[in-house]
């Protein structure tokens, strides 16, 4: 796991960039903005944003995954400017191209935190909420969905991850990896305090239900 403090270092980065990228917007200077993005992802990833956004999810995380171990600098960075093109065309009135660079943002965001969940202790864990805030008219790829399930969990909010895993299970019922994760899930709630479940409006008798009704589903055994 790799140290808060760094973590942290990188939001500052990313703060001070995105200032300078609001500044530029703010006077109007849109083109401006997304050629200083393009230089700054190459300077920092070694890659344009044409390239990058050329990219599946899948294939860009395993490019940013040598030897199988995300590069975790790398994914915020592109998360980071992804999203601001995605809110610089958003302006532009170019729909398709910001939802598909909001939507590349988030699963990029949501998986750095799969790997570090300390992110959420910085700002980051605000970029991701943005970009639900703009995604929120649209219905998310189930692999999206699935990372999201696993971020309402950890940022407490147990009434979002489970309605997000039944949401689930109800687009693809007979889902192994799914049903082990809500098992999961259902069992670190049952460890959680009463306190605990309230803040995340939830209750203790919600978890048993939760999990009768899981068990419900098909599954192997």
């Amino acid at each position: 796991m790799i140290n808060k403090d760094y973590i942290l270092r990188i939001a500052e980065r990313l703060g001070r960039e995105i200032s300078i990228l609001l500044g530029l917007r703010q006077r109007n200077k849109q083109e401006e903005a997304l050629i200083y993005i393009d230089d700054l992802l190459l300077n920092t990833v070694g890659f344009t944003s044409r390239f990058l956004n050329s990219l599946t999810e899948e294939t860009l995380l395993q490019m940013l995954s040598p030897l199988g171990v995300l590069n975790i600098n790398a994914c915020l960075w592109i998360a980071a400017m992804l999203k601001v093109e995605g809110e610089i065309y958003t302006e532009q009135q170019q729909e398709s191209e910001a939802y598909y660079r909001s939507l590349k943002s988030l699963h990029l965001y949501l998986t750095a935190l799969t790997q570090e969940p300390g992110i959420l202790q910085s700002d980051i864990a605000g970029q991701i909420n943005e970009l639900l805030k703009m995604l929120v008219d649209y219905e998310l790829p189930i692999a999206t969905q699935t990372l999201l399930f696993r971020y309402y969990e950890y940022n407490g909010q147990y009434a979002r991850a489970e309605d997000t895993l039944f949401g689930l299970l109800e687009t693809s019922p007979v889902n192994q990896e799914l049903y082990v994760q809500g098992l999961g899930f259902y069992q670190r709630l049952q460890q959680k305090s009463s306190q605990d479940l309230v803040a995340g409006n939830f209750s203790r008798e919600e978890v048993e239900e939760g999990l009768s009704e899981l068990q419900q589903f098909p599954h192997n055994a």
